[in-house]
């Protein structure tokens, strides 16, 4: 491990080795033995300390309030609009068949023996036997 290297990984990640990474923790211990490199361990051991001594305050409840406020409204589901129209194609399906079943009830339909195909060759026989 270079000596840039090991300044770079005591800036990162602390003086404390168990933070820094398992394949180089092994050499950067090492190299925190050597008297050359104390300076650089003693400056991450100081910003260290003055991060952990760092607390933050409890924010207080009118920001709480605040941001529980400002939050946005939860949408409604989105399959709500597909059903509406659903609903819409289906009622249009209903009174479309409506309006087809009223329409084709006035069309008079013809007698069953009205129809050309339900006379026979001997259609005229009915009357042969008359007496007229």
């Amino acid at each position: 491990m270079t000596p840039e290297r090991f300044r770079a990984l005591t800036e990162s990640y602390g003086a404390d080795p168990a933070r820094w990474p398992e394949g180089e923790r092994a050499e950067g211990q090492a190299m925190a033995a050597d008297p050359g490199h104390l300076a650089a361990l003693a400056n991450a051991a100081a910003l260290d300390r003055l991060l952990a001594a760092h607390q933050v305050a409890a924010p207080e409840a009118a920001l709480q309030r605040r941001i529980a406020a400002s939050a946005p409204t939860p949408r409604s589901p989105w399959w709500w609009s597909g059903l509406g129209l659903a609903g819409v194609g289906l009622a249009g399906s209903l009174a479309g068949a409506l309006l087809v079943s009223a329409v084709l009830a006035t069309v008079p339909v013809p007698a069953a023996i009205d129809l050309p195909y339900a006379s026979t060759g001997f259609g005229g026989m009915a009357h042969s036997g008359s007496e007229e």
